[in-house]
This record gives structure tokens, sequence and C-alpha cells, in this order.
């Protein structure tokens, strides 16, 4: 959902940034709520501040009238967001669940995880290079074994949150 005023795209951190301003809170305040960091926070705070949304005085935010609406307000509509696919999820569940009930017998490969690093952008794009590279080589067409066990592979690379403002 696009801000006629400023062009800015709404998504769910800011309103929850707004609606946790019932009363006026500080960026350290914010952030520990939010559990962010409080460079994401202060960056969404310069955007709700252009917008009208929020102002500061003396160190705490606090939410204006068209930010009270705002909080309440429903989140961006589904086609203005990346969604991944509810079928990704399925399948994965459902792949966890077959394999525990013997549906692949004693000789399969079953792996999952959820990794987070701070990267600079050169690492970030090797990171990826690398990963497409390797995925190319055994997902593309013709690269596998058609005997073998038919193997899915989901991902998502994608920056989650700014380096806090203390940190060096």
């Amino acid at each position: 959902m696009s801000d006629t005023n400023t062009g800015w795209d709404a998504s769910a951190l800011p309103r929850q940034i707004v609606r946790l301003m019932d009363t006026p809170k500080t960026l350290a305040q914010l952030s520990a709520e939010l559990q962010v960091t409080d460079a994401r926070v202060l960056w969404y705070l310069g955007k709700l501040t252009e917008s009208g949304r929020v102002v500061e005085a003396d160190g705490r935010w606090s939410r204006t009238g068209r930010g009270s609406q705002y909080a309440v307000a429903s989140g961006p509509a589904v086609e203005d967001v990346t969604v991944i696919p509810g079928r990704t999820v399925y399948d994965f569940r459902q792949a966890y669940a077959d394999a525990a009930a013997g549906m692949f017998g004693p000789d399969f490969v079953q792996g999952a995880g959820e990794n987070g690093s701070r990267l600079s952008a050169a690492q970030a794009a090797e990171f990826r290079d690398r990963l497409v590279s390797l995925i190319a080589e055994y997902f593309a067409p013709g690269m596998g074994d058609r005997s073998g066990t038919k193997y899915g592979f989901h991902w998502v690379f994608t920056p989650t949150d700014l380096h806090p403002l203390q940190d060096d």
C-alpha cells in the first residue's frame, strides 16, 4: 500500500512501531520491544515522520492523529507484498511427515535450517552467485539421476535487518 504523499510503501514493521506509541517512546525502547536494531527502527521513524504519522520531541517519539489512523488500518494488500507460496510450506511439512512415516525408506537425505549473518554487499552477492551455481549443478534439467528420489529445494536470501547504530 503506497502513501500517495510520499510514495512510501507500508509494511508490518512501521505499523508495529506506531502501535507501540500509546505513550511517547525512545528509540531504544522501540527497538527493544520490537527486537530489531535501532538503525532499522530509526530508518522507519524517518519515513513515518516524513509522512506525518509520528513526531519526535526530546528524544521521544509519539504518533500523530494521522499515525493513530495508520496504526489501526489494515496491512498492505497481498499484491504489494512478496509472499512465500503456501505450497512451499505445505511441501516441506508433508515431506517431513512422510519421512517420519517411513515413506522414503531408510535411505534418504533431509535437512532444513535458518541462518543469519552480517555480510558486506560483495559477500552477499558472492554467496548468492555460488548458491545459484550449486543449485544449477544439481537441479537444472537433465542434471539429476532419474532413478533417484525426487528432492525439492526452496530458498530465500534477503536482508532481514540493518546494522545496530551503537555497534561499529
